[in-house]
């Protein structure tokens, strides 16, 4: 695995200049002519794929990306008035449109989107329950429960707080793969969901999804409350009428709930934490003080980026999956765009040594549940 935030060295070459004799030494260095990609000295990066998403964490990958490249942000004391004055930054990032209204009845219309039947407005009430499938809903909770408690996320505080582990365990009853979570190092999950009671439907995609599975999910989430529950999922995914009905007819059956996001760039990510927020029935303090602690963090590295450019190419960066071929997602391109670099080699192709070596990516990123080698992610034998 790649170590986060490695810089690759300069094969060091000593020259030695005799003016006098007009009379040039080269020294060679003892170290290993360089291979496969090793040869571009670019910055490379492992970033978790989890928190690429439309979740609150895109943030972390936004200062760590931004840290591995640039180093230290310029000004860090910065605040939420600096940046709602800063018009392109809070229009182009911090502007969303809500995908939830509340009705004076107390219930909420959300608006449900997936891309198979695209957007449709489903009325539904205050939730205290939740099957997901998709770690972009258990860590929008994550982060607002420990917002709630005022607890860093990711921290041991936050793993050995019993309030938050009965708040998590009451929330997420079940949903994906547990395996899942152990096997991807999502640390918020293993270290608070109970295992013994969590509800497992066996899959980690709405695609694989096995219908009376979900059903019987939703059934004995239903018995454990007295609220309602509500089944949350990747809405991109649902892309046939198979996929919806398996996904919508055992919420249908068992009188619970559905809402599906399709979310594609980051002021989306402030849409679906406000939805998520509210229909969880999280305080409004609690939902919009996680916003805007993102939207600050956000724009100390919006700023600083904007500062390091300035007055320079935008150098070419390449991020590429487990498949050895490059990534080409929604966010994966608005988040480089957003640390400054040229995203044009995100194309979801394969681009081997040769080609990388003449497109000269300045920074390589690569995700830390790779199964490859460093060796292999790096083309070494080629």
């Amino acid at each position: 695995m790649l170590k986060t935030n490695m810089i690759m060295s300069v094969i060091a070459v000593a020259v030695l200049v005799v003016a006098a004799a007009g009379t040039y030494v080269i020294l060679n260095s003892d170290e290993p002519e360089k291979k496969g990609l090793y040869k571009l000295d670019a910055t490379v990066i492992s970033v978790d794929m989890g928190k690429c998403s439309a979740t609150p964490a895109v943030i972390v990958t936004l200062e760590d990306m931004y840290k591995a490249y640039y180093g230290d942000l310029v000004r860090n004391d910065l605040t939420l008035a600096d940046a709602r004055s800063d018009a392109t930054f809070w229009s182009k990032y911090c502007e969303w449109t809500p995908i939830i209204e509340s009705n004076p009845d107390g219930t909420f219309d959300v608006r449900v989107a997936t891309n198979a039947k695209g957007t449709e407005t489903k009325n539904i009430p205050v939730c205290d329950t939740a099957i997901i499938l998709g770690t972009m809903y258990s860590e929008t909770l994550y982060y607002l429960i420990c917002t709630e408690y005022g607890t860093d996320v990711y921290s041991d505080e936050s793993y050995s707080d019993q309030n938050i582990r009965d708040y998590m365990n009451k929330t997420v009853a079940g949903g994906m793969q547990y395996s899942y979570f152990e096997r991807d190092n999502v640390d918020y999950m293993s270290n608070l969901i109970d295992a013994g009671s969590y509800i497992d439907i066996g899959v980690t995609s709405v695609q694989s999804l096995d219908a009376e599975r979900l059903a019987s999910a939703l059934v004995e989430a239903k018995a454990r409350t007295s609220g309602n529950v509500v089944y949350f999922a990747s809405g991109t995914r649902i892309s046939t009428s198979e996929h919806y009905n398996n996904n919508t007819g055992p919420c249908v059956a068992t009188g619970t709930h559905y809402a599906f996001f399709s979310p594609s760039e980051i002021k989306e990510v402030f849409a679906s934490v406000e939805c998520i927020g509210l229909l969880m029935g999280f305080s409004e303090e609690t939902v919009y003080g996680l916003i805007e602690d993102i939207q600050l963090r956000m724009y100390k590295v919006y700023y600083s980026v904007q500062e390091k450019t300035a007055k320079r190419t935008a150098e070419k960066a390449y991020w590429e999956g487990s498949s050895g071929k490059a990534v080409s997602s929604a966010m994966a391109n608005v988040i480089l765009e957003f640390l400054g670099f040229n995203n044009s080699l995100l194309d979801g192709a394969e681009h081997d040594v040769e080609s990388l070596l003449v497109d000269r990516p300045a920074f390589l990123i690569f995700y830390t549940n790779d199964g490859r080698t460093s060796g292999e992610m790096m083309r070494e034998n080629n």
